[in-house]
């Protein structure tokens, strides 16, 4: 299916030569897609070049590996054409439709720079509406359907212009967003304490990467999502060995453990007793939760 139709203005860049060291931009689009059948998946053919794409409008998803995050207006995703861990496309459930624009550039240098963007900052950025990329990439309307012909430095600058301001707006939201994520993931996880979450579920819900959100425990908390999680159903599980008549195997499944194995070794490994033991003492050790 010809997907182009849908493009509201489109507008093309030619370069007066090419540097094979600089990147270059190849066009700037503005998209709407209503159709369940809208899915762009790099696994299917090779592809080369990388590509920011902002929500202005609507909902989109964009996978990473099998996890979907559902990108609202105000999100962006930027990416390698050659990942084949990618694809996004229309949701099956939308209502409305989705509005983004997106710009791509080539070079080995622009895919070498977006990767390593993608390893430090992750795939997604918040980007508000008035934000100076939206800005920048929505002034290129005027020029809808006329190609613009730069030289290969322009194009460099203009791939710079755009990764510089993504990484500055990171670099100052990134002490309060890692705050709030934080706070988010707690009370995520106090929410659903009693069931049987991971932290593929922790880290959907929060619209972030897998890889995102154990850097920011990491790097805050010292410690991985994983083992927040399971400390804090430990602390749950103490209150309840203490407080309740509740059996070893009962609380193992109202915590959410498969098995009572899975729950008595996780509780062993923290707090260096068996829930059998805990109870037997009736206290809480100073310093373990």
């Amino acid at each position: 299916m010809d997907w182009s139709r849908c493009r509201l203005w489109d507008v093309p860049f030619e370069m007066t030569s090419k540097l094979s060291s600089l990147p270059y931009p190849r066009r700037i689009v503005s998209e709407i897609q209503v159709s369940p059948e809208y899915c762009i998946d790099r696994r299917k053919g090779v592809h080369h070049g990388c590509q920011i794409s902002c929500t202005v409008g609507g909902e989109g998803i964009f996978r990473i590996k099998k996890q979907e995050i559902r990108m609202k207006p105000g999100m962006a995703f930027v990416h390698c054409h050659g990942d084949k861990n990618n694809a996004y496309y229309y949701p099956p459930d939308g209502k409305e439709p989705w509005r983004f624009i997106w710009m791509d550039f080539y070079s080995k240098s622009a895919e070498s720079m977006v990767r390593a963007l993608n390893r430090e900052y992750g795939y997604i950025f918040n980007l508000p509406q008035d934000s100076g990329i939206i800005k920048k990439l929505q002034s290129y309307k005027m020029f809808n359907g006329r190609v613009q012909v730069i030289s290969p430095l322009e194009g460099a600058t203009l791939f710079m212009d755009v990764i510089t301001r993504l990484t500055n707006v990171e670099a100052r939201k990134e002490e309060s967003v890692a705050s709030e994520l934080i706070r988010l993931a707690h009370e995520y996880i106090y929410d659903h304490l009693e069931e049987n979450i991971n932290i593929q579920d922790i880290a959907g819900h929060l619209g972030i990467s897998r890889e995102h959100l154990a850097r920011v425990f990491r790097e805050k908390l010292r410690e991985s999502p994983s083992d927040y999680l399971h400390r804090k159903k430990m602390a749950r599980a103490s209150n309840l060995l203490l407080d309740t008549n509740l059996t070893v195997s009962e609380i193992a499944d109202k915590m959410g453990y498969s098995t009572s194995a899975a729950f008595i070794r996780t509780f062993k490994g923290l707090l260096h007793m068996t829930p059998g033991q805990f109870r037997e003492n009736g206290w809480i050790p100073p310093g373990i939760f």
